[in-house]
């Protein structure tokens, strides 16, 4: 380190900086060459500074420390970058700038660089570790909280909000970006019985494994939500009708060959029923619930574990290969004959 008297003469300047060499305060001093003329032990000790320094510029110093990995943490590692952007932030104008840095060794300071008319600089470094590891414990906690307000504690799927949520914004970027968009309404099928004959911790651990089996079928761009006891939604962004009941029918098909072991030691099946459908420019989040959930009951009409597509008003397609479409005929020849066999078999507690 530098002598004090070599830097300043007042009385009062030298026992002042005496006083802060010894403590958890960074303090430098630059001359109009951008040369370190005073330096206290606090910052020698984290730039790893020995003997004379008076020659080392800002630029020396920082190679010194890219070196001898002390010092400020530099994104990407690149310290010659780090130098250039720290250049064009230094002695635009004689003032102040402050700003928090962490430094390799994991404590935090807050930096206080002071430019004067003579071209000096004396920047001044106050630790803040204890304020920053509180201020990240509680963006951690605040992640945590918002994660477990948007999640299903038992399946790990978002929660019915969060999905809602999604199908709300995927909608408007639909729209925004004219890329098609597709839902599905997943129900398991006779998930009663289940939990009537296994017990409701069985029935937890079917919810779990379709969970399971959804993460690994569903494309990276989609959303698997659970909206209701046994009930599921998936966001299909930038997929049609068919993409859309070519995922679902993908994971239909995993389920039904998936067995999940109860605590007894049984090994239960289970499959489910699901109706697809592609929104239009003009549709909202409840217009594609009621289309899907249409397409659900006729899935649950056609005798459960498959899949239903509902392209378009007037028109529920059946997807499965060998299907004789009759209810699409149903409904394109005879309307009214649809729409009473439609009220007739619209409870929800029978199909399910």
């Amino acid at each position: 380190m530098n002598p004090i008297e070599d830097v300043v003469c007042d009385a009062a300047q030298v026992a002042l900086l005496r006083a802060l060499d010894g403590s958890h305060m960074l303090i430098a001093v630059y001359d109009a060459d951008d040369r370190l003329v005073f330096s206290n032990s606090t910052f020698n000790h984290a730039f790893r500074l020995d003997g004379e320094t008076r020659n080392l510029t800002f630029s020396d110093l920082i190679l010194h420390a890219a070196i001898h990995q002390c010092g400020p943490r530099i994104d990407r590692g690149n310290a010659l970058e780090f130098i250039a952007d720290a250049q064009t932030r230094r002695r635009r104008q004689p003032g102040q700038r402050t700003f928090a840095t962490d430094l390799l060794d994991g404590r935090w300071f807050w930096m206080t660089e002071t430019f004067f008319e003579t071209g000096w600089v004396i920047v001044v470094g106050s630790e803040i570790s204890e304020l920053k590891q509180n201020e990240q414990a509680l963006v951690q906690a605040r992640d945590r909280a918002m994660q477990e307000a948007q999640t299903d504690p038992l399946t790990c799927l978002a929660n019915r909000r969060r999905t809602l949520s999604h199908l709300e914004h995927a909608i408007s970027t639909s729209v925004c970006s004219n890329l098609p968009l597709a839902v599905a309404l997943i129900d398991l099928d006779r998930f009663k019985s289940i939990n009537d004959c296994y017990g409701h911790s069985a029935g937890d651990a079917v919810l779990k494994d379709f969970a399971d089996a959804s993460r690994n079928v569903v494309r990276r761009s989609d959303l698997v939500g659970r909206i209701g006891g046994e009930e599921f939604l998936v966001v299909l962004p930038g997929a049609s009708a068919d993409d859309a009941s070519d995922v679902v029918e993908r994971l239909r098909r995993e389920v039904s060959d998936r067995r999940v072991r109860t605590d007894a030691g049984a090994l239960v099946g289970y499959s489910f029923s699901a109706g697809v459908c592609e929104l239009s420019a003009a549709d909202d989040s409840g217009a594609a619930l009621r289309r899907a959930d249409s397409a659900l009951y006729a899935a649950k009409r056609a005798g459960r574990n498959c899949v239903r597509v509902f392209k378009r008003p007037g028109a529920l397609v059946d997807n499965r290969a060998g299907s004789d479409g009759t209810n699409a005929r149903l409904r394109r020849w005879w309307p009214s004959a649809w729409h009473a066999v439609k009220r007739l078999g619209g409870r929800e507690s029978p199909m399910r």
